[in-house]
């Protein structure tokens, strides 16, 4: 897996186009699409792929191998983050000991992955901790990564945050440490947030507060690409285009003989002032 300094120039007016893909859930997965899911996303013109977790049902190292022989056909450079599935289930010594052992033996070592593509940088965050199952956490250290990572950022650098759980989640799937994460977002000045985690596709506008500042993120979810947990809706994977002004975001979703696409959503970046003033 490619961890950081991958330069990739498209002309501005074309955009970026990134494959975000979450949730194969090899293991319980659907073989047929499973396999022609890499020649779709090489047949969109990607310069990249985003992974957002849930590459294993039950975190088997056969899964883990299979599923990395897949992700290795995609687009590179690649960036994977790790999801819930992908840590131990069904032995808690294991899970408390050695959480990450099999993920970082056969797909990376990375569990926050740096990925530069010239007017895009993506910060990726592992945000399964070992003491959960379903919901998800984000350090103080992570937190820290974040401001880091962009903290050089050239002036018109989109800023992107992959991670498996979205942040938008009020359920049982929603972030410990939700506040300092929304505050290093907004004082990072970070333009997408990527996750999976739901199965179910979904893009919306975010609107985070954080000492006095407000910004608007977008936030999108990809659904499982691959997996039989479909919950009503076709397997998809989203396809991202992304110029210093605009993110536009394609579903790809799995049909009988191949994909399809939907029509496009269009979105505008940096719609909120950086530095707007809360009212009260």
């Amino acid at each position: 897996m490619t961890q950081s300094e991958d330069e990739v120039t498209r002309p501005e007016a074309v955009g970026l186009r990134i494959a975000h893909v979450s949730d194969i859930h090899v293991g319980a997965h659907d073989e047929l699409t499973l396999d022609g899911l890499a020649q779709d996303l090489h047949d969109a013109d990607v310069v990249a792929t985003v992974v957002t977790g849930d590459l294993t049902m039950r975190a088997r190292t056969h899964e883990f191998v299979r599923a990395k022989a897949v992700i290795d056909q995609f687009p590179r450079p690649t960036m994977v983050v790790i999801g819930n599935h992908d840590i131990p289930l069904t032995n808690p010594l294991h899970r408390m000991s050695s959480p990450y052992g099999k993920y970082r033996s056969e797909v990376t070592e990375h569990l926050d992955p740096i990925l530069d593509l010239g007017m895009v940088r993506i910060q990726g965050l592992g945000s399964m901790p070992r003491w959960r199952w379903k919901s998800g956490r984000i350090s103080q250290r992570q937190t820290d990564d974040v401001r880091a990572t962009f903290a050089d950022a050239p002036a018109g650098t989109v800023r992107v945050v992959a991670m498996h759980h979205p942040p938008s989640s009020q359920d049982l799937a929603s972030l410990a440490g939700g506040t300092g994460f929304e505050a290093a977002l907004v004082e990072s000045e970070v333009d997408i947030v990527l996750a999976g985690h739901t199965h179910v596709p979904a893009v919306q506008v975010l609107p985070l507060r954080a000492g006095g500042r407000t910004r608007s993120i977008i936030e999108v979810v990809a659904g499982t690409a691959t997996s039989h947990r479909t919950r009503g809706i076709a397997r998809s994977w989203s396809l991202l285009e992304i110029t210093r002004g605009t993110l536009t975001v394609t579903e790809h979703y799995a049909a009988e003989g191949g994909w399809r696409a939907e029509p496009p959503q269009v979105l505008p970046l940096r719609s909120t002032p950086l530095d707007s003033q809360g009212a009260g």
